[in-house]
């Protein structure tokens, strides 16, 4: 009768070689990404409007590791594709993907899909942001304006059945910091991503929609499917809490609107020990 191994031997004896690593690296992002003409209002109404700079207008930006660069197929740099069929954009195939702040329910619905984790310091931040800076103010299921952070605090508390601001992800501390030459950046990790040498890592911002003449749609992304993420239903409350579209990185020409900002392509990998620096300082104009 053969007789059978131990399995501890068994185990140790395998190697997956998977080539996959977490890739550990930074985005930087020109001050003018978060440079942008907003309202000045008196009273409600629109009567001006200012340039000022604020990383709160820095929306989610999207990483992924790509085969290679195409910078001819677009007017901007753009992940080498697969076939392109019956003129759509083919898919760019990516090897792994993370995002520098995602999106985050913030407990109202006029902010769905409006809202990135990293982004606010605490709810009188967010009320702030949106009725001084964009001038769409945070309002209830009524229609009216929210200016205490109290009551955000506890209508948030409510309906998330939660006790503690800790529970929430949409405020705390900031991903981003200034670095010396007054650009912003941040650190970011790509979990689980296969390695090939010499892979690109691209990126991309995606700009909220700021408007000195119509306010109402100002702070919303296009990689924001409002009717997707948790349906939220009490009483006659029905609630759809939004969430990024599944397919960014794959198909990302499809997302991009004049305002983001993407890499030059120009960051490689050629060691998996590699930690990239991408650096968004490409601008899409009309």
């Amino acid at each position: 009768m053969r007789a059978l191994l131990p399995l501890t031997l068994l185990v140790g004896c395998f190697q997956e070689n998977l080539p996959q690593i977490d890739v550990v690296g930074k985005v930087v992002l020109p001050r003018a990404a978060a440079t942008r003409s907003v309202p000045i209002l008196e009273d409600g109404q629109v009567v001006g409007n200012e340039e000022v700079t604020d990383v709160r207008l820095v929306g989610p930006i999207f990483v992924g590791a790509y085969s290679g660069i195409d910078t001819t197929s677009f007017t901007y740099p753009h992940p080498a594709m697969g076939p392109v069929i019956a003129g759509e954009a083919g898919d760019a195939f990516p090897y792994g993907g993370t995002t520098v702040g995602r999106y985050d329910y913030a407990c109202y619905e006029s902010i769905a899909c409006k809202v990135t984790t990293g982004r606010f310091k605490d709810y009188a931040d967010i009320i702030d942001y949106f009725g001084k800076v964009l001038g769409a103010p945070v309002v209830d299921s009524h229609g009216f304006e929210i200016s205490s952070a109290d009551t955000f605090q506890q209508y948030c508390y409510d309906y998330f059945n939660i006790t503690s601001d800790q529970e929430l992800s949409f405020i705390g501390d900031e991903q981003f910091t200034e670095n010396a030459d007054g650009d912003f950046e941040a650190s970011f990790q790509m979990p689980r991503t296969t390695f090939k040498e010499g892979m690109t890592i691209w990126g991309f911002m995606d700009a909220p929609v700021v408007s000195v003449v119509d306010t109402l749609n100002n702070g919303t992304f296009s990689t924001c499917d409002a009717d997707a993420g948790r349906d939220y239903t009490e009483y006659d409350n029905v609630v759809d809490e939004g969430a990024a579209y599944d397919d960014i990185l794959n198909l990302p020409s499809g997302y991009l609107r004049v305002g983001d900002w993407v890499s030059d392509g120009s960051t490689t990998m050629t060691s998996q020990d590699d930690q990239p620096t991408v650096t968004l300082g490409v601008s899409l104009e009309e």
